[in-house]
């Protein structure tokens, strides 16, 4: 049993070797951390990152080896479970011999009783010959006198009557002999017949008892093997208890992790932040005319450009990218604003325009002076005001997808005295 004590006291190491791995939790940005800063946070992420990807591999691992554990463990159930089958088994055939014996001994018990009886009644019938044979003698003497068997044969009438009381005499003598004899015989072979029944039940008792010995052995011998089966059994259940807490700790490493990932994927929108504003400054104020910065910051996919398109002209550029929805707009010049319409409610994809500002839904206009105007269309909010004057870079409002728009993107247009020209074709500046 020391093996399954050995193996039960094994389990739960695991658990303590795997709460080393320690998780300082989420870094939180500060509003004013420097690019530095943010990437020594980077740095510290990356190096957590590292700890509990090796602290979930060794979960892993101490998952698999608890695994190969049971497999044995298993094995070892399967194979005591038959033992005690067969014990079990064995148990019965000791419990029907038993009960043949016990069968047999009252069968002899019936004969010996039966033998009995008839003893009983031989006795019976011999106290009755030896109560007629003494009649038969006692009738003799009486006929004869008080006197010896002799005054019997004296009264005889003559030497022929004489010899006919002595032949008689002789004959009753000799048949009640033979009778007694004969009834001597079939006693002693009934007394004969049940001492040999009894020794006959004494051997089976004997029997009996040594069955019931090997009996008794083999129910201690199976109590063990049943012992061994709990152990084996709790060691099984309590490997189960350890892979449930195993997965339990993988999976918080797994989460731990994921925050880590969400964390630097905020760090690095951030660093990207700085870098395009630090880009941006340089270009705050004042463009020459037909220089224009690029409107949508970090994205710089064009999912459909100027041109024919679906049998019509489109005639600015759409900007996109994974994640897009809500990201900044911002002037691509500075100017006056001098449309804006925030009045389509309906910011999702579609296969046919729902009429909200001409096709462009929430969007607004910017007027840059020199003939030159830029339009961003399908925002999901444009935060400026008609007349209100921004400079370039200011934020204008946010991606959506408003209007005539089958998903979340920027609708861009550069327009020369009225009149839309391709953007690409200018001086687009990207930070």
């Amino acid at each position: 049993m020391n093996h399954i004590k050995r193996g039960i006291i094994a389990v739960t190491a695991v658990a303590v070797a795997l709460s080393t791995v320690t998780f300082s939790g989420p870094m939180h940005i500060a509003a004013d951390s420097t690019q530095e800063e943010l990437e020594d946070k980077l740095d510290k992420i990356s190096e957590q990152m590292e700890e509990l990807e090796a602290a979930i591999e060794a979960a892993e691992g101490d998952i698999d080896r608890e695994r190969e554990k049971q497999e044995k463990i298993d094995e070892q159930i399967t194979a005591t479970e038959e033992y005690i089958r067969t014990l079990t088994d064995l148990i019965g055939d000791y419990n029907d011999q038993i009960s043949e014996l016990e069968d047999e001994i009252s069968l002899k018990e019936d004969d010996i009783t039966a033998t009995e009886q008839l003893i009983a009644a031989q006795e019976l019938e011999i106290a009755d010959n030896i109560s007629i044979y003494e009649g038969q003698l006692r009738a003799m003497y009486v006929s004869g006198g008080n006197d010896s068997l002799a005054s019997v044969l004296l009264g005889s009438s003559d030497f022929f009557d004489m010899l006919m009381r002595m032949e008689l005499i002789k004959r009753v003598a000799d048949y009640n002999n033979g009778v007694i004899d004969n009834l001597h015989e079939i006693l002693q072979s009934y007394e004969d017949n049940k001492l040999e029944l009894e020794n006959l039940i004494s051997d089976l008792e004997l029997d009996i008892s040594e069955v019931e010995q090997k009996r008794t052995d083999v129910e201690l011998l199976k109590a063990d093997w049943d012992s061994q089966l709990a152990d084996l059994n709790d060691l099984y259940e309590q490997s189960e208890t350890q892979i449930e807490l195993l997965r339990q700790q993988q999976q918080s490493y797994e989460d731990n992790k994921d925050e880590l990932d969400e964390e630097a994927e905020e760090i690095e929108e951030e660093i990207q932040r700085i870098i395009r504003e630090a880009s941006r400054e340089e270009y705050i104020g004042d463009l020459e005319p037909g220089t224009f910065l690029w409107p949508l910051p970090g994205y710089y996919q064009i999912t459909s450009g100027y041109g024919s398109r679906w049998g019509t002209t489109h005639r600015g550029i759409d900007i996109s990218g994974s994640g897009v929805r809500g990201a900044e707009i911002t002037a691509a010049n500075s100017g006056v604003v001098i449309t804006v319409n925030n009045s389509c409610a309906h910011d999702y994809g579609k296969k046919s325009s729902c009429g909200c500002g001409g096709g462009f839904g929430n969007y607004c206009i910017i007027d840059h002076g020199g003939g030159y105007a830029t339009l961003y269309g399908h925002a999901e909010e444009i935060i400026v005001e008609e007349g209100q004057h921004v400079t370039t870079g200011d934020v204008i409002g946010y991606v959506g997808s408003t209007g005539y728009s089958t998903g979340p993107h920027l609708h861009f247009e550069v327009r020369v005295d009225g009149e839309r020209k391709d953007p690409e074709s200018f001086n687009l500046i990207k930070y």
